[in-house]
């Protein structure tokens, strides 16, 4: 059963809470990086960055619905951010359409789509069962895509479509391939988005590793470690990794920016760690 809840504003003041508060800048009135106002729908808002993210814009003036599976934690952040909280499986195709179009009536539009929902099976290439090919595909791949269709419609004028993609396409790691197979699928998907909606600006954001998400959660410990040993002898193990708070204002700045600027976008971009930088 889908749930929905409305509930009560945050102190704008504070944008970002369990891996270290950092003051927000409710006063960003800077054209290029200003989204108050804007009616965002942030799909995986439940942890890492799609959790941050809804933190960020809501302290960035914008009106935010959250949506992904578990709607217990949903709850507790839409109390926080006046903001709605729908239970969303994006592999299944008629929930996408009903929360879409739900959050759509509510808001009388959209104004951008933030997509960072992902599955993430450890597991070697040959212990990989179908059932997790498909399930990853429906979500990773077709379910961001089905998103896009469903959100059509309720575009508003210059709306921004936002996609978090991984960092490693095409350079995959061993033990993720259903994962990296699947974001593949995806840029290809998102190249045909473009190629058939030139209107709509496609924002795929590659994301290289990032503090404060969940991306290892639920996998086996010891499957990990022997994964570990393999990344680290080919390199791909990072000095540092991203604060998920600068990832999460880079993104929003992306959909700022093509919102102020409707002759171009910026369709392909990639995050990845500045190594020996220093936080301000």
């Amino acid at each position: 059963m889908r749930q929905v809840l409305s509930n009560h504003p945050i102190d704008h003041r504070f944008f970002f809470g369990n891996n270290g508060i950092r003051q927000g800048n409710p006063g960003m009135s800077d054209r290029q990086s200003n989204i108050t106002g804007n009616r965002m729908l942030v799909i995986g808002a439940s942890s890492g960055i799609g959790k941050a993210l809804a933190i960020a814009a809501n302290a960035r003036g914008a009106r935010v619905a959250l949506a992904a599976r578990r709607i217990e934690l949903l709850s507790t952040l839409a109390e926080q951010l006046d903001g709605s909280a729908h239970e969303l499986d994006v592999s299944d195709p008629q929930a996408i359409e009903s929360v879409v179009a739900d959050v759509a009536a509510r808001f009388g539009g959209l104004d951008a789509i933030v997509f960072t929902s992902a599955a993430v099976p450890f597991a070697l290439i040959e212990d990989t069962d179908v059932t997790t090919w498909l399930h990853t595909y429906a979500v990773n791949a077709v379910g961001a895509s089905h998103v896009l269709r469903a959100a059509l419609p309720h575009m508003a004028d210059n709306a921004v479509a936002l996609v978090a993609s991984s960092h490693d396409v095409g350079r995959p790691r061993a033990g993720v391939a259903a994962y990296h197979a699947s974001k593949a699928a995806l840029d290809e998907i998102l190249r045909s988005w473009r190629a058939e909606h030139p209107e709509l600006p496609v924002i795929r954001v590659s994301i290289g590793p990032t503090e404060g998400t969940e991306i290892l959660r639920g996998a086996d410990r010891d499957l990990l470690a022997d994964l570990y040993r393999v990344w680290a002898q080919e390199g791909q193990i990072p000095a540092e990794m991203s604060a998920v708070e600068d990832v999460v204002n880079a993104l929003l700045t992306f959909i700022a920016v093509a919102r102020a600027n409707p002759t171009v976008v910026s369709d392909i971009v990639h995050l990845a760690p500045r190594t020996g930088s220093k936080q301000v």
